[in-house]
């Protein structure tokens, strides 16, 4: 028998605002404040990355979840915590994360050009498939009677692709596009969060 407590907890309803949640634990003013907190550099890389090239899927996981909540005009700071590094370094991370970022753009205008490779030759059989059961509609034809099934599948497909994946597509590209954009600001604290390392030891 579930206890009163949980029949009260699934019969409740949960009002949740995004928009609210985002301003008061990521909004600085006008921009928003991504924070990264790091041990050791080499914690932003992949693991066996040699020359600290690839971003750590962790690492990108963590900034794309908080991002995807961002509003999309919003301008966001990047900030990583960590131990103190030369300038040099620094500029070596804002251009490996900038790098990150664009390659994934290129790849979305790549599935975007390709996407709408396929649905045109699918618009252009979708429509000849049409035409052509127009054409021996009269016939009356098993083979008039398969056209009139076949020609709105690719027709659905040209559909499906330009509304469905393309569209999902430009919204992953303006998410990588603001993230490219974003600033990188280093806080020289040895990855430490005072505000909520504090707070376990209270």
């Amino acid at each position: 028998m579930k206890s009163r407590k949980t029949v009260r907890r699934k019969n409740r309803k949960i009002k949740f605002s995004e928009i609210n949640y985002v301003e008061k634990h990521y909004m600085r003013g006008s921009k928003a404040v991504i924070p990264i907190k790091v041990e050791e550099i080499r914690d932003l890389y992949m693991k066996h990355d040699y020359k600290k090239m690839e971003l750590s899927n962790s690492l990108l996981n963590y900034i794309d979840n908080v991002a995807y909540m961002i509003p999309i005009n919003t301008d966001i700071i990047l900030e990583i915590h960590c131990p103190e590094i030369s300038e040099e370094m620094q500029e070596k991370i804002r251009k490996n994360i900038k790098n990150n970022y664009g390659m994934d753009i290129d790849d979305n205008d790549y599935d975007l050009s390709d996407n709408n490779k396929i649905s045109l030759i699918l618009a252009i059989v979708g429509i000849l498939l049409l035409i052509f059961n127009i054409v021996t509609l009269d016939l009356g034809t098993v083979w008039s009677e398969i056209l009139s099934i076949l020609w709105w599948v690719p027709l659905w497909n040209t559909i499906e692709i330009q509304i469905l994946e393309n569209r999902e597509t430009k919204a992953e590209r303006l998410n990588n596009q603001q993230l490219y954009d974003s600033k990188v600001e280093f806080v020289f604290d040895n990855g430490i969060n005072p505000d909520l390392d504090d707070s376990f030891n209270k």
